[in-house]
């Protein structure tokens, strides 16, 4: 099978996306970001997946936001657009935005109001492959429309599916992802309190809002395994792992948590859009004493 080629594995940040305050794109909080995760060694970006609030995002905002980030990386590492859209149609005409753009790939969820059969959901993937042409990772976080690991079989066969992103937590899926389509698809992880164990397993490397949260410690980590050092694999997992269970599980709202750690963190990204509320002062408070004992600010 001949695959789609594309330099894709280590750790990739699905990076949030800066707001102002009246919920417009914050083009200079947006540079900043991408140059710090640059300054981090991670080996990608994504941007206007979940952690991005990209199904918020009109087709407009995403291809500014793709294009501010492609100035800031100069080639340097892929660049990924996520693409969440609720149609073929629709998911096709981001995904020319994104090729016109010049990304190096798409990140694309199954569609998350209907439920396609499954010659559907190949359907959906095959036209964005076809219209195009460009390497697409199937991103699997719907829970009422899953990609299972039989179908993911079905669909690396399409010559532009270049692997996929296993969240949900179903660690189990991700394991028999990596059993089935390991040796000739890419198998990212976003099962965020679970980063070291996924690469344990086999997955290629992580494209979760842990990396957004804290790029530099999962790109130690990412490395630590891959040099056999679970010793100090273990050490960065448990560092992170409150912190990554309060921002990820914990606070609601989603991404709220995660952009709320990085403003206190001392990178300025602003609040979630409308109607995803900020953290309550509990959260807050919450989140200061873990980012404190972890010396994270």
């Amino acid at each position: 099978m001949k695959r789609a080629a594309i330099p894709f594995r280590g750790i990739i940040p699905p990076m949030v996306t800066p707001f102002r305050a009246d919920e417009e794109l914050d083009e200079e909080g947006f540079r900043r970001e991408v140059a710090f995760h640059l300054g981090a060694g991670v080996h990608g970006l994504s941007i206007g997946g979940s952690t991005g609030e990209g199904a918020m995002m009109r087709d407009d905002e995403l291809k500014r936001a793709w294009t501010t980030a492609k100035q800031e990386i100069k080639g340097r590492v892929p660049l990924i657009a996520g693409i969440i859209r609720d149609s073929t149609r629709d998911a096709v005409a981001c995904g020319l935005i994104a090729r016109e753009v010049g990304v190096d790939a798409l990140m694309v969820t199954p569609v998350h109001y209907f439920k396609p059969t499954d010659d559907g959901m190949y359907e959906f993937y095959a036209t964005l492959a076809h219209r195009t042409g460009l390497p697409i990772i199937i991103y699997n976080v719907v829970p009422s429309n899953p990609v299972s690991p039989e179908l993911l079989c079905r669909l690396v066969e399409i010559e532009e599916v270049a692997g996929i992103k296993q969240s949900g937590g179903d660690l189990h899926a991700l394991a028999e992802m990596v059993r089935l389509v390991g040796q000739e698809a890419v198998v990212m992880s976003a099962i965020d309190d679970l980063l070291l164990a996924s690469f344990v397993i086999g997955a290629h490397g992580a494209l979760a809002g842990t990396c957004a949260l804290l790029p530099r410690h999962c790109v130690e980590l990412y490395d630590a395994v891959a040099k056999g050092d679970m010793d100090g694999a273990r050490r960065l997992h448990e560092l992170m792992l409150p912190l990554v269970r309060e921002t990820i599980f914990g606070v609601r709202n989603y991404p709220a948590g995660v952009k709320e750690a990085i403003n206190m963190m001392g990178r300025p990204v602003g609040r979630t859009r409308s109607p995803l509320t900020a953290p309550t002062a509990p959260e807050k408070e919450r989140l200061r004493v873990i980012l404190k004992a972890a010396n994270l600010v």
